[in-house]
């Protein structure tokens, strides 16, 4: 039974209970930001146009071919046929815009129980930089050298979660990027950015070819850390925002369930009970089947209240799902990218830094006032040869 004298009630903000309201909930003024992941891909980017002749929505980098190595010998009294220097390479660079905007209201910062414009300013800062990194990845991720892990793997959609990335996938990449002539981006190392999840399985290979044991006995350091230190020709940046999705080889299927439908063949959502079988292991990405389902149809959002859990699905070229039917969720593997690559893998052009914007006043009370950030640039594969891409699995898959 609540307190007759000191509870706030459950039903509205305060609460009435207490001595007519005297007794309050208090709120916390200082409100933290959601936990972040530091933007990095972009600083890949290390090459620009370096004497760009007139603005363009597109530049063109151009990159000198060699001459075919001349072995044969002279002829001492004949004058050699001169040869033609081949037509240089180029790599085109599509600038686009990006930006966000918020419109922060007279009224909010009147009624604010926290001082919002500073917040607002610092989740702006982070949105441009997050947007702009995931662009980035992108393009980063779109080379055509890819190495698939485990021994059967032939393809994304083949890939497993035992396809755990392992020593030879590293020594692999870098000896493909050597044999490239690709330039090292730190001392005599190749840069490799991989996932956390990923990072485990690596870590946590065993045999005397494996990452262990050396550290076991030279750098223990490193194990105390859990950090992959210098491994196998590279070096380490380890982070959450290493590009992952829903995209390998499906599991096996979860428990098939009736369940009522509603929605259109457009897309539909349904219900099941929080502690099912499917409503724990069910996640965003993974395939949904029954009568009327299309093939291609997918979870795109969970959402958990109380006892039920409801999942929306997007049921793309399906005919109409009865009110009634039978779903079947199949889980579908979560394949992580492992990039490995030297110097100039990438390139950027930037037409106006992205930077955060305060917008004009423009209403007749002068209520409303946008923030955002905006910025000109665009991305590119440079060097090919320079970059490698390790797709895998995790044994420790994250939703």
């Amino acid at each position: 039974m609540p307190n007759a004298y000191t509870s706030t009630g459950s039903t509205t903000l305060g609460g009435t209970v207490g001595g007519a309201g005297l007794v309050q909930k208090a709120y916390d003024r200082l409100l933290e930001f959601a936990l972040r992941a530091e933007p990095l891909i972009r600083s890949v980017a290390d090459k620009t146009p370096a004497q760009q002749s007139i603005p363009g929505s597109t530049v063109v980098l151009q990159k000198y071919q060699d001459l075919t190595a001349a072995t044969s010998t002279l002829t001492e009294t004949v004058d050699p046929d001169a040869v033609a220097l081949s037509t240089p390479n180029t790599v085109t660079i599509t600038l686009n815009e990006y930006g966000n905007s918020v419109l922060v209201t007279r009224a909010l910062e009147l009624f604010s129980l926290a001082d919002v414009d500073p917040a607002i300013a610092n989740i702006i800062a982070f949105n441009l930089a997050d947007s702009i990194d995931q662009v980035a990845m992108t393009t980063l991720r779109s080379g055509t050298n890819v190495i698939y892990g485990g021994s059967t793997a032939t393809s994304t959609a083949t890939i497993t979660a035992a396809a755990t990335i392992d020593s030879p996938d590293i020594r692999k990449a870098v000896a493909k990027l050597r044999s490239n002539k690709a330039v090292y981006r730190k001392g005599s190392l190749y840069w490799t950015g991989i996932h956390p999840e990923v990072s485990h399985d690596l870590r946590a290979e065993t045999g005397a070819a494996g990452w262990r044991d050396p550290h076991n006995y030279s750098t223990p350091e490193n194990i105390y850390a859990g950090e992959i230190g210098q491994y196998e020709g590279a070096f380490y940046v380890e982070s959450a925002r290493m590009y992952n999705a829903k995209t390998g080889a499906d599991q096996t299927a979860l428990a098939t369930t009736a369940v009522t439908v509603a929605g259109t063949s457009a897309g539909f959502t349904f219900g099941v009970a929080s502690s099912s079988v499917i409503a724990s292991r069910a996640e965003v990405g993974d395939k949904i089947s029954g009568t009327g389902v299309g093939t291609s149809a997918k979870i795109t959002a969970i959402d958990t209240s109380g006892s039920t859990t409801t999942i929306t699905v997007d049921v793309a070229n399906s005919a109409a799902v009865t009110a009634t039917t039978t779903i079947t969720v199949t889980p579908v593997t979560r394949v992580y990218n492992t990039i490995v690559c030297g110097k100039q893998a990438m390139a950027q052009a930037v037409a106006e830094e992205p930077h955060v914007v305060i917008g004009n006043v423009t209403d007749k009370l002068m209520r409303f006032r946008p923030m955002g950030w905006y910025g000109v640039l665009g991305f590119a594969i440079y060097r090919d040869e320079a970059l490698y891409r390790i797709e895998t699995g995790s044994s420790i898959a994250a939703k």
